[in-house]
This record gives C-alpha cells, sequence and structure tokens, in this order.
C-alpha cells in the first residue's frame, strides 16, 4: 500500500516522473493507493501491464459505476453533469466517438497541415515583435493550441481565454468540487448554445457538421453532443499546449537533442519518431487512466475483483526500463516506439492525429525561426503547475 497518491515529485527534475514509480516498477508493480477521498484503488506501473489494462474490455471508464476512482473532487464533479461519451459504457462510448471519427481521422488532419504551419508562424511573429524575454506558454503554445482548437469547432477567439479559464479549474485536483461543478456547468452551457446555433444553421465546422449528420437527425441529443464538444475542446487544447512547453524545456535541456531534432526536421519518418519519443519522454497526462473493473481479473499476478478501482500510470510505463532502454534519456532516434502518452485501446486519444501534425509543425518550426531560444531562468524558477491532471507550467520565460 502506498498511502498518499499522487505519488510526491521532484520538482527540480520536473520532467521525470516520482521516483517511487522505478521501485515500485521492480517491486510491487501493481499495488494499492490511497486517494483524496479515503478509497485505495490498485496502482498500475509496468509498460505491459498497463497495456493489458488499457485493452482489456473489463476495465471500464464509466464514471457512473460503483467503485470508479476518482482522483480529485473535480473529477467526482462530473458526475454531476451530462458526461461526454469517454466516460460511459463502451457501447455508448463506440456509438458516439464513432459519430466524430472521421473528423480527426488522419487524411483529415493532414489538410490542415498549411494552416496549423500559418497558426504557429503567426504566434511566433507576434513574439518575435514583442519585449525580451517572452512568455513561450502565453505568447505561442497556448495560442496555437487553443486557435487550432477553436478553428477546428467553430468557438469564437474572444471566448477563448474565458473557456480556458473553466478548463483549468476542471483540470486541477486543487478545485473543490462545487468550484469544479460550477465550471463544468459554465462550460456545458456555452456548448449547448453553440449546438442550438447550429441546429438552427448548421455551420461549416466539426459542430455544424455533426450537428447535421446526427443531431437533426435524432441520433444525438442537444445535450450529448454539447458534452462531445466540450470534452473536445478541453482534451484539444490545454493538453497540447502544455506538451509543446513542456517537450520545448525538454529540448532547452539538451542541446544535443536540440540539433539533432533540426537536423531531421525535413525528414517526414525521422521526424514522427522523434515526436513519439518527446511524447514517451515527457508524457504530460501524468494522472493515473481511470478504470474500475466489471468483472474480477488478473494483471501482473494481481486478483483484482469487480467493482474495485484501478489507476494506470502511463508516464511511469513509458520509463519502463525492460521496454525503453536508458529510459531517463531522450533519444530521439529511439526506435521503435510503443509510448503509451496518447493512449491505448478503444480509448485512444481521438484527436491523436490532430495532435502529431501540430506538434510535428510547432518544434521544428520554432527551432528554426528562433536557434537560440533559451530559458530566460533557471528551471527551478518556472512555475509548474504542480497539482494538475496534465503536466505543465502557468508561463515558462525564453529570450533568444
Amino acid at each position: 500500500m502506498t498511502d498518499s497518491y499522487p505519488l510526491p515529485k521532484n520538482w527540480s527534475c520536473p520532467l521525470d516522473p516520482p521516483a517511487e514509480y522505478e521501485r515500485l516498477r521492480r517491486d510491487a508493480p501493481v499495488t494499492r493507493v490511497r486517494v483524496w477521498d479515503g478509497s485505495t484503488p490498485w496502482l498500475i506501473t509496468r509498460y505491459d501491464d498497463a497495456c493489458h489494462a488499457l485493452g482489456d474490455p473489463r476495465l471500464s471508464l464509466d464514471f457512473r459505476l460503483p467503485g470508479f476512482p476518482h482522483t480529485s473532487p473535480s473529477s467526482a464533479a462530473r458526475l454531476e453533469s451530462v458526461l461526454p461519451f469517454s466516460f460511459r459504457s463502451d457501447s455508448e462510448h463506440r456509438a458516439q466517438r464513432a459519430m466524430i471519427m472521421q473528423e480527426f481521422s488522419p487524411r483529415r488532419m493532414e489538410v490542415l497541415r498549411p494552416r496549423i504551419q500559418r497558426i504557429a508562424d503567426e504566434a511566433l511573429d507576434a513574439m518575435l515583435a514583442g519585449p525580451r524575454p517572452a512568455d513561450l506558454m502565453g505568447a505561442f503554445a497556448l495560442p496555437v493550441s487553443i486557435r487550432v482548437i477553436c478553428e477546428l469547432l467553430g468557438v469564437s477567439q474572444d471566448d477563448c481565454e474565458y473557456l480556458h479559464g473553466l478548463s483549468c479549474t476542471v483540470g486541477s485536483r486543487d478545485s473543490p468540487k462545487d468550484a469544479a461543478g460550477r465550471a463544468l456547468k459554465e462550460l456545458d452551457g456555452y456548448f449547448e448554445r453553440l449546438v442550438a446555433e447550429n441546429v438552427r444553421n448548421p455551420s461549416d465546422t466539426v459542430v455544424g457538421r455533426v450537428v447535421a449528420e446526427h443531431v437533426r437527425k435524432g441520433t444525438l441529443s442537444e445535450q450529448d453532443a454539447a458534452a462531445m464538444f466540450q470534452m473536445l475542446f478541453h482534451a484539444g487544447h490545454g493538453p497540447s499546449a502544455y506538451m509543446i512547453i513542456m517537450g520545448t524545456l525538454a529540448l532547452l535541456l539538451d542541446p544535443d537533442q536540440r540539433g539533432e531534432l533540426r537536423a531531421i526536421a525535413d525528414d517526414p519518418t525521422q521526424l514522427s519518431a522523434a515526436i513519439q519519443e518527446l511524447l514517451r519522454y515527457v508524457t504530460v497526462s501524468h494522472s493515473g487512466r481511470q478504470r474500475v473493473a466489471t468483472e474480477d481479473l488478473v494483471i501482473g499476478g494481481q486478483l483484482i475483483r469487480a467493482g474495485e478501482g484501478v489507476l494506470v500510470q502511463t508516464d511511469s510505463a513509458n520509463r519502463d526500463e525492460t521496454v525503453f532502454p536508458d529510459p531517463d534519456r531522450l533519444d530521439i532516434h529511439r526506435t521503435p516506439q510503443r509510448n503509451l502518452a496518447l493512449g491505448h485501446g478503444i480509448h485512444l486519444c481521438t484527436g491523436r492525429a490532430l495532435a502529431l501534425i501540430e506538434l510535428e509543425v510547432v518544434f521544428p518550426t520554432l527551432l528554426r525561426r528562433i536557434p537560440t531560444l533559451r530559458l530566460a531562468v533557471p528551471v527551478e524558477d518556472i512555475p509548474f503547475k504542480r497539482n494538475d491532471n496534465v503536466l505543465g507550467a502557468y508561463e515558462m520565460p525564453v529570450t533568444w
């Protein structure tokens, strides 16, 4: 039993998961942990066990099931609103996911690459024209990620800051349940209004096309559609922005790897592998993937009973030394790449293709246009988001 979850992290090495995970992978790869409400779900830390858990249909992401492991008050607050499809039964999840997946297919996302390139260049133009040092989070990472998803969904740019603030409240483990609940209601209300507008007059956006194809035909309710788009907004900008920030930090702290990435930026195959390595090494989704057992099953030699909660620790799995030699070293030439940063199994990230293209655009663009980019403060002075579900920073001062 580990008394407290999340496990303590050494913030002087912000890119490394808690050191205790290495011991757990070796000595207790499936062990109990105590979370905020006193419950004791199982924590899975090894790569192979994580793949098993994320791919096993007997472990459900249905928030409504007894024993589901809510890792914070804000997680529990979701039960009081309409749940997005990812947090429902597998059958509901599959049905609604199918309605949206064609919008996020690799082919459709590839068409967006030139637009994402322009968005990145425009953000850098503005940052380079401004004062130094600059905040890479506020001037580049967040504007790029939020603009991309807002244009896709048809969300007004004027509303982005307001919606981002609500998402931050929902994503913080420090948020009381009532505050997270209020933020969720405001998000729900915003996207309900957006759906209603598109019912009256469908736009040429993801929201407009899904509304025309499913809401107006009666196969998806307006409330379920709003929950779907709220989730896509939340997951489609925050993790991307924090991956840009923390991935850039990893490259700034490792000049050799930064130079290697710059050298292979024009080779699509090598660049794709490099982005996968950054995802493995950084793994911004550092809160355990929540599941609950619907039947008895065995993982890693441990019997897990029906009704017991499970947390799959993907940042630990991505540093598993039995799968990734020298796992604490960033190596953009590492092959093969089998990281779990964007999930695994039926809950593989809906926007995976979009996320990969964003990162394939952003990192080479940043390194090409600002080759002398460097931190403007010591790592210890960067204000990291220490109690959020996603690893990130409030700001990251840089200069050049």
